[in-house]
Parts: C-alpha cells; structure tokens; sequence
C-alpha cells in the first residue's frame, strides 16, 4: 500500500454535519444499549406486576397510543421475540431523545472544533460490546448450541407447515459443519475488533457476518431483526472513518494515507494498567464463552443419551375396544404415530395435529408412560416388540383398552440423514 503524509486527526476541526452526528452516536449507543439493559434487569428483579415495572412500562403504552394511535394491547417481557411493538416504540424513542440531545448539545458545545478523544473511547465501547456478543453468539455456533440438531418433529414435519423461521432453523440444524463455521466467523470478527490495528478488517467482517444474520432476519421472518441490523449499522460505523482510504486503495488505484491511532493516555503507568484491564476482559470475554458454551454442552449431551425408546412409532393397527379404527385423515382421535424424543415425546393424530407430552420410562419394566404437560392425560404404554413391529397397550381415561401395533423409524431411515456428503456427484440428487 502506497503512503503519503501520516493523517494527523488530533488538530483538525471537525465539520458541523460530523460533529452533530457523532454527538447523536454517543448518545444513541450507549443509551440504548446500557440504559435499556438496566432497564430490563430493574423489570426481572422488581417482577411484571411490581410499580416500577408498570411506570416504566406505561410510557411505552402512552407513545403508542397517543403518537402511533396503537390499540392492541402491547407484549412486554422476555418472550424471545425482540421486534414487539414495544420493542419498536422503544428504538423511536432512543433515536428521538438522542436527537434531542444531539441539538441541546450543539447549541451549547458550538466551539469545539473536535471530539477525538470521545470519539475514541465510543469507538473501543462499540469494539468491546461487538465483541462480546460475536463471542456469545459464536461459541453458542461453534458448540452446536444454538443449532442443535433435527429433533424426530422435525423429520415428521412438512414444509408446508412450517413456519419461514422454523424452516430457516432446521436449515442450519441440518449442517453442524456449516453452524460452526458460522460460528467461527463470528468469533473471528470479534478477535479482529479487540485491537486497533485491525478494527477495520473486523468492522468489515462484521458487516459481512452480521449483514447476513440481518438478511435471513428479514427473509425467514425471525424475531431479531432490530438487533442485527443495529450491530450491522455499529460495523459500519466503525468502518466510516477508513471508507475513503478504503476506496482510494481497493478501487481508484490512489494513494492512501497512514492511520495514527491516538493514545488513550500519555501516562506510562496508566497504559498498563490499560493493558492489563484489557487482557483481563479479553481472557474473561474468550473463557467466559467458550468455557461457558463447552460445558453446556456437556450437559446437553448428559441430558439426552438415546433412549431404547427414542423412534417415531408408525401406526399400522390401532384396535380400540377390540374394534379396528380405520386411518381416515379426517379422524381427530386415532392416533398415527407416536413420537418419542430424547427429552420430550407427542401423539400425532390422523388429521396431522400433534398433542406434545412428557415420556417417563419405567426402569423395573417395559412400560412407558405418556403425560401431557397440563396433566389433562397419562397413559401407560406396555410394550413388547415382535419382529419388526412394536406392540403397545393401554388403559384410555375413559376406561377404553388401546391396542396398538407400529413400525418404528429412527433419523437413519429418513433421506435428509441418510443421504451424507459426497465429493463427487456424477448426477445431481436434488429430491
């Protein structure tokens, strides 16, 4: 890379249009991202029903229905969904108080000619704070934890009846190869934002990383749309200040200038204590994830060891009474199949409803016992297995004998499983 006269930021005065945004930036970032933190911690300790909660919360209600004229009754609290209503109203009212600032502050700090020590320290918050989520986001990929695996619903399910985020879902819990490589690009765009050298290989990996996550956001319908396409727009962010050095190297074949990085502090002792207060939170952000993710993990792996059980139950027989019952796809009560899961099971019936419940295994015996979650059924499963076909039976609340005969499938039986990877394909095998 050609160079010229180093870029001296320290002296230069800074124009009304940058001066203005980054005073709105410095207020939006850390209002948003820190306040509403606390905010949300005070809600979880005080309770949903506590005052404060419902004072906090009432703010929210008054701007939606006296500014956005909202009469739905608003979704607050964690629910895994961050795009509610509330969620919105709350984003329109950081931008609109950090707009508000940003005007206060311009008419009372007209002189200054520039904020580049402010700048700086907003820049390593936004640096830190990418980082720490590409770390829980990542390690969460890297150890299959986020994408799991395909559960036997799963394989059962039509795409049809699929929702756009379920199918997106099961796209990446198909491939634990692909989840980890995500997974690595996101732990590897957060090393990069860790040191100033390489902010802007990070900033732009970060906007290829989180610009996809914000797109399948988009195009899959999953609820985290605000907070991808903010952590796309921190990358960008960081990227600004280098897009001319960028475009004069990479595009219009010109010569770029040499980045000075101006200290935090002129002070020997305090630089390293800055330097040790950074390998702390740099070995706590790496350790606290990975360390973090691996044990969970392990947990995960303790808490589902396959069961003999494990299968989706095919029904071919389902006597009740002593009287067959038909497979019509128009009968709501008999049953086509059973469905037994590592940690949970469901009763599929022949109009494609599935009724989910808790499968206990009898260690003494044979019998498995299917409970529903709101205890409104239990039914104990004798089972015996004959050939290829598994024999069930049971007593229905309603004093009626269930005799059952189906053929198990496992995920080996199933052609998204069974097909594996090869390298050559002398044909395509698209099904």
């Amino acid at each position: 890379m050609a160079t010229q006269k180093t870029t001296t930021e320290t002296n230069t005065s800074w124009s009304f249009i940058k001066k203005f945004g980054f005073r709105f930036f410095f207020t939006f970032f850390p209002s948003y991202l820190i306040i509403e933190l606390v905010i949300r911690i005070i809600k979880n300790a005080n309770g949903p029903d506590s005052a404060i909660t419902q004072a906090l919360n009432s703010i929210v209600i008054w701007v939606a229905e006296n500014i956005f004229y909202i009469q739905h009754e608003l979704t607050f609290g964690p629910n895994g969904s961050g795009d509610t209503t509330a969620n919105y109203i709350n984003l329109f009212l950081y931008l609109n108080i950090s707009f508000l600032i940003a005007i206060i502050w311009s008419i009372l700090d007209h002189k200054r000619p520039h904020y580049n020590k402010m700048n700086l320290y907003l820049r390593t918050f936004i640096r830190y704070y990418l980082a720490s989520l590409m770390f829980s986001y990542g390690f969460s990929k890297v150890f299959t934890l986020q994408f799991h695996q395909l559960s036997l619903f799963d394989l059962i399910k039509t795409y049809g009846n699929s929702s756009p985020m379920g199918l997106m879902w099961n796209f990446m819990e198909y491939s634990d190869l692909y989840t980890r490589f995500s997974g690595y690009a996101e732990v590897f765009a957060g090393l990069l934002l860790l040191f100033r050298r390489t902010t802007l290989f990070g900033a732009i990996a970060i906007i290829g990383v989180m610009g996809n996550v914000f797109m399948m956001n988009l195009s899959y319908d999953i609820p985290v749309k605000i907070l991808s396409g903010l952590l796309t727009f921190m990358g960008f962010f960081l990227l600004y200040p280098d897009l001319q050095r960028l475009l004069n190297f990479l595009i219009l074949n010109k010569a770029t200038t040499q980045k000075e990085f101006l200290e935090y502090t002129q002070k020997p002792i305090l630089k390293k204590v800055f330097l040790g207060f950074k390998v702390l939170i740099i070995f706590f952000f790496l350790f606290n994830n990975a360390y973090g993710s691996y044990t969970m993990l392990q947990h995960r792996h303790n808490q589902a060891k396959t069961a003999a059980h494990y299968g989706i139950y095919e029904i071919i027989d389902f006597v009740k009474n002593q009287d067959t019952i038909p497979p019509l796809t128009t009968d709501s009560k008999r049953w086509k199949r059973i469905i037994m899961d590592n940690t949970y099971g469901g009763i599929q019936k022949m109009n494609e409803k599935i009724v989910y419940c808790k499968v206990e295994k009898d260690s003494s015996s044979s019998a498995i016992t299917l409970k529903s979650h709101q205890d409104t059924f239990s039914y104990t499963l004798k089972q015996h297995q004959k050939d290829s076909l598994y024999h069930f039976e049971t007593i229905l609340d309603t004093g009626d004998t269930l005799k059952i005969s189906a053929k198990k499938k496992t995920p080996k039986d199933f052609l998204i499983i069974n097909r594996g990877f090869h390298w050559i394909n002398e044909y395509p095998f698209n099904r």
